[in-house]
Formats: structure tokens, sequence, C-alpha cells
């Protein structure tokens, strides 16, 4: 496990913060245990502003396949001739995929979620926010033409920056001029920001005149304008930017008519049958993802459960992953168990830290 910077105060706040989220949205989960069984099903209550209470987690993660990356042992008969390997990694393939806990990778018959991108200078070129905005778009219509308004999708991104990426339309202070402006848009040739509203009432906030205004027709008000009318202007003035404003990221505003989170959960597999052309590579690739049991999904998706149990009652990084080893068969972790795995695991870290010494000295 990848811990370095994990205890940093801004993570520790981010995690303490999404634990206290996860929470709540586990409660509208359908759980199953390791072995792919209900182990419990969700019990109704009030959820405000949500038609749907059932909820469905649906996670999203990117891979990269190389055709020269694969087991370097196997077996073979006895006649069989040694061959020499390829240098270098070789052609790639990178897949775009959702998967759920509930039925495995998000399809709908023959409709199905997963992309595959060559990515490259002479290939398709990169994979970026505006490729991932259009798969979450597909990744939307099959999930509620599969779900038909029985449910709301969860959907899980990891902080990847394209992830981030603020919507063309998003609020932002930055380079936002101060006073009135004919043209001005956060990006050239772009929309105009979004309007918003504010206050207890919800009273709305255009950013921009109207377009019969008699002199400044569709004219980008400035930010003294806007911030005089909600009557907060004071003498000095005010900073562009304020420190801490947390912008509406693309995904986000996408997944507006379901719910959104960020975190990081993936699934990857190493592809061992030797490719001749790209067409057979994307062929091998696909067919090994899809060889993956749906329990195995689950059982992935119990082990990050069991993380953010951890978290949740305390544990570190480091004591997390420990107790994710002492309880793997476990979807979370005994109550109990937190103060005595945390005595444990610092009586094997200090085992450990005594050994590294004497073996130094």
């Amino acid at each position: 496990m990848y811990i370095d910077g994990h205890e940093c105060e801004d993570v520790v706040a981010y995690r303490e913060a999404f634990v206290k989220r996860w929470k709540e949205y586990e409660r509208r989960f359908i759980i199953y245990d390791n072995d792919g069984n209900i182990l419990s099903t969700p019990v109704g209550f009030p959820v405000p502003q949500i038609g749907r209470f059932r909820l469905i987690l649906v996670t999203h993660d990117e891979s990269t396949f190389y055709e020269n990356d694969r087991q370097k042992t196997k077996w073979t008969q006895e006649t069989e001739k040694a061959s020499t390997e390829k240098k270098g990694e070789g052609q790639s393939v990178m897949v775009s995929e959702f998967l759920t806990p509930d039925w495995g990778r998000l399809k709908d018959g023959d409709e199905e979620a997963r992309v595959l991108f060559k990515a490259g200078k002479n290939r398709d070129g990169y994979f970026d926010n505006d490729d991932l905005l259009a798969q979450v778009d597909t990744a939307i219509d099959i999930f509620e033409g599969k779900t038909n308004g029985f449910a709301t999708g969860l959907f899980l991104f990891d902080n990847a920056p394209s992830h981030q990426k603020r919507a063309q339309d998003a609020l932002s202070a930055r380079k936002m001029p101060k006073n009135p402006h004919a043209t001005w848009r956060h990006h050239q040739d772009g929309p105009r920001m979004r309007t918003t509203t504010f206050g207890e009432n919800n009273t709305v906030q255009d950013f921009y005149f109207p377009d019969d205004h008699p002199t400044m027709p569709g004219w980008f008000k400035g930010m003294e304008i806007i911030i005089r009318k909600r009557g907060l202007w004071p003498e000095k003035g005010l900073n562009a930017q304020c420190e801490g404003f947390n912008p509406i990221s693309s995904i986000r505003s996408q997944l507006s008519r379901s719910s959104s989170h960020d975190v990081a959960i993936s699934l990857r597999y190493r592809i061992s049958p030797k490719t001749n052309n790209i067409k057979e590579m994307e062929e091998n690739v696909c067919n090994s993802l899809d060889d993956i049991p749906l329990i195995q999904i689950r059982r992935y998706a119990n082990r990050a459960a069991r993380f953010i149990d951890s978290y949740a009652q305390g544990l570190t990084g480091p004591e997390a992953a420990w107790a994710n080893r002492k309880y793997h068969g476990h979807r979370l972790l005994p109550p109990e168990m937190a103060a005595k795995l945390k005595k444990e695991f610092l009586e094997q870290y200090n085992k450990l830290k005594t050994t590294v010494v004497s073996i130094v000295s």
C-alpha cells in the first residue's frame, strides 16, 4: 500500500470528510459477503431532496495494457523451442471502464460503458476530460435504462487531474474583471458562467446583464457590481480569488442527475497471451477483463470498504493496511478490535524498528 504523505493534515481532513459521507451512502447499498451472497439490504429511512432511496455504487478506473507486458515464465511442451522476447513495452491499449458490485461491468444488453483508447501522438491522441465526459454521459444513460428509475447511481472517480477539471461554465473568480465587460468569458470563445443562487432564500445571481439592457446588453457585470448586489463590498475592496474556493468539476456537473464523490478504487490484471497486431491485442484485453467473475469484483469492493471502515474507527493508513491483512475475510472491521489492532501494529512496528537499528549498528 502506498502511504507516503498519507497522514498529512490536509489528506486526513479530506479523508475524514469523505468517510463521514461514505457512511451515509453505505446505508443505502445492498451489501454482499465474500462469497457473493447478499449480506444485508437497506432499510428505508428519510433521504432529504432525493426521490430514489436505493443507491448503487458505480466505480470508474482507467488501466493501460502493453503488448509485451505479460508473465515471463510458463509451462511449455518439452519439444518447444525458446523464442526471443521483444524489447520495450510494445503497443498499448487503454481501457476506461465502469464497474458495480451489483452487476459487474456497467452494460445493458449490447450497450456498454467501456471505452478502448489507443493513446499516443500518432494514434488516438490522449484521453482527456472531454473524452471522459462523453463516456460518463453514456454510462448515465445505461444506468438509467438498466435501473428504470428505481435507484440512484453513486459514481466514484479517483483524483486524477483530468477528473478535477472545471466545467466550461463553472463559477470562477480567476481572471474575472472588476468592471463590466462586453465580451468577457472565463474561457476564450467559451460559454457564459452559469447562473447561481445565494442566501437562505436562494436568491438568483446572474453574472451578465440581460440581452435587452439599454446600455450594456449581455455584458459581464464585473466583480464589483456582483458583490455590491450582495452587500459584501468593503471599502478596501476584495481579493480576486478567495483561498479554499472549490469550483464545480465538469464531471460533477455532468452527474447532476445522480450523486457523486471521488475515490480511488481500481482493478488491474496482467494480460498473458502474445499478440501479433493491435486488433488481436484489444480482443485479448476485452476477453481477459470479461472473464473477471462478479464475485471477484464484490470481494474487491469489500476490501475497499474495510479500509474505509478502518479509517472511520480512527486507524491511520499503515494501521488500516495491517487491519486489512488481519481481517481479510470480513467486510467491516469489528469495532472492539480497533484498539487491539492499534496495539498490535505498534508492537510490530517497534519490533521491526529495533531489528533495523540492530542491523545498522
